[in-house]
């Protein structure tokens, strides 16, 4: 994996990531605005419920399985409940990046160890590899920095460089991107709720 690895990214390639991310974010703020202004009753009691329920634990657990299977609940739903649920940010930001890594590391695993020995498995993943290996050949390590950050698939680019045998050091350390996107989301959707009172 290591021999693709990493050109520099160029300015128009940063330049359509950022606008690809800031506009992730705006659709975000819209509609975390648009549930809190016409769901709210509905999300808070539903927040409050799984906060006393599951809590930073069910955060955590939440998070592992976003992460890991990529057709469960996404991150930014157990952030909305994290919000309306009254739950701390630092907090909420911390127990969410860990259990994504948590996740993440076993979606790795299943893409290097599981997938290769398994076809079926393998014909999946080659559905997402056609739109993630170009980003993985042309910047390596940068690609799962990507991935952490904007709205790229995190857990299909794990498998991807878990199944082309990437480092796992070199994976874990783009991965730690997913606390400041956790941050960024939060305080973004933070924004959408309170405007939406």
């Amino acid at each position: 994996m290591s021999n693709h690895h990493q050109d520099d990214l160029s300015p128009d390639s940063l330049r359509k990531i950022l606008l690809q991310t800031l506009a992730s974010i705006f659709i975000v703020i819209l509609l975390v605005f648009a549930s809190a202004f016409f769901f709210r009753n509905e999300l808070i009691v539903f927040s409050e419920w799984f906060v006393k329920f599951g809590g930073y634990v069910g955060l955590f657990f939440g998070m592992v399985l976003s992460d890991s299977l990529p057709a469960f609940v996404p991150p930014d739903a157990f952030l909305m409940m994290s919000i309306a649920g009254g739950m701390h940010p630092f907090l909420t930001i911390l127990v969410m990046g860990f259990g994504s890594l948590v996740g993440g590391s076993i979606a790795y695993s299943i893409g290097r160890y599981l997938i290769p020995r398994f076809s079926l498995g393998r014909k999946i993943v080659l559905r997402y590899e056609d739109k993630l290996l170009p980003y993985l050949r042309k910047y390596g390590f940068w690609a799962v920095v990507l991935a952490a950050v904007t709205p790229i698939p995190y857990s299909w680019m794990a498998y991807t460089v878990g199944s082309f045998k990437m480092k796992y050091t070199e994976f874990l350390l783009g991965s730690l991107f997913r606390f400041f996107r956790m941050g960024v989301y939060y305080f973004a959707m933070v924004l959408g709720w309170v405007s939406g009172v």
